[in-house]
This record gives C-alpha cells, structure tokens and sequence, in this order.
C-alpha cells in the first residue's frame, strides 16, 4: 500500500494514530520529496469540500500535520517568503478601475 492510500484509507475509516501520520509523511517525503509532500496537499484540500464532515476534521488535521512536517523539515528561506508575499497578493481579487 503507497503512502497516499494510508491517508485516504484513514479518511475512510475515521481514525489515524500520530505515529502513523508521521510515518506516513516521513515516507513521502523519503520517495518524492517535497513534490510529493505538496501533491497529498493539493489532493486534500481538493476533496476537502466532498468529504463527509467526519472524515474534513481528519483531513484538516492532516493537512495541519503537513504543514507542520514542511516547516520543520523544509524552513522557508528569505526569498521564498518574499515570493509568497507576492502570490498571496496576486490571488487577491482586485477591483477593477475606472478609466
């Protein structure tokens, strides 16, 4: 079984122990790296709507244990944030202006 059925078999079930959360992620991290780390995100936060509402509260928290697994194994540099800053801005809507 790959590491991704793990997290989606836990949505099913409704239930995941921490130990094997952090294995889970340890093992994506270890095959695909921060790609794939950043792939089970996208794949989470896209089903997230379609869930049932017991199995978005497990997939919220595994989407928290990702975030936390990011920040302590892959801290963001200066220029990193910087370019954040300017994706945040740039995915606000904006108004538009007269002429």
């Amino acid at each position: 079984m790959t590491a991704n059925e793990t997290v989606w078999r836990s949505l099913g079930q409704g239930k995941a122990h921490p130990s094997d959360v952090l294995n889970t992620l340890i093992e994506i991290d270890n095959r695909r790296g921060l790609v794939g780390l950043w792939a089970l995100e996208t794949d989470l936060r896209e089903a997230l709507p379609r869930l049932r509402p017991q199995a978005q509260a497990l997939a919220q928290a595994w989407l928290e244990a990702l975030c936390l697994y990011r920040a302590s194994y892959y801290p963001e540099g200066r220029l990193s944030k910087l370019f954040n800053r300017f994706l945040q801005k740039e995915a606000q809507p904006t108004l538009a202006r007269a002429s």
